[in-house]
């Protein structure tokens, strides 16, 4: 198959707009993580509240960083699912080399759907908003 330039110029904008919404998503989470701890110290959150509010704060990360990431008028559901999984799996390599801890459990996998659904939906919808 004969590569145009314009075919590499566009897969080199996938590229950089993706890495530009997984930082954004990574600053968003360390940012979030950080208001989630500080609430938990000062409100005497209860700890039962943790797993649901790093699910949020998942989610907001990808959404986040999936409207940033997902350009192009087509592949928008592709697109946002693959953007999910990088998140996930870069946020669980850099969380867990800061808390010097690779445990994976069964939650990781929901994780992995959760973030998945949530950057495919985000794909839909900024396709479709054209």
């Amino acid at each position: 198959m004969f590569y145009t330039k314009s075919s590499t110029k566009n897969s080199n904008n996938i590229i950089i707009s993706f890495f530009k919404g997984l930082v954004v998503s990574i600053i968003v989470s360390f940012l979030l993580i950080i208001l989630l701890a500080c609430s938990l110290k000062w409100f005497s959150l209860d700890e039962k509240y943790i797993n649901p509010l790093n699910l949020v704060i998942k989610t907001i990360s990808v959404f986040i960083g999936a409207c940033i990431a997902v350009k192009g008028e087509n592949k928008g559901l592709l697109k946002g699912v693959c953007f999910g999984l990088l998140y996930i799996l870069l946020a669980f390599v850099t969380f867990s080399l800061l808390s010097n801890s690779f445990d994976m459990d069964k939650s990781f996998i929901f994780d992995i759907l959760f973030s998945c659904i949530a950057g495919g939906l985000v794909g839909i919808i900024k396709v479709n908003n054209r």
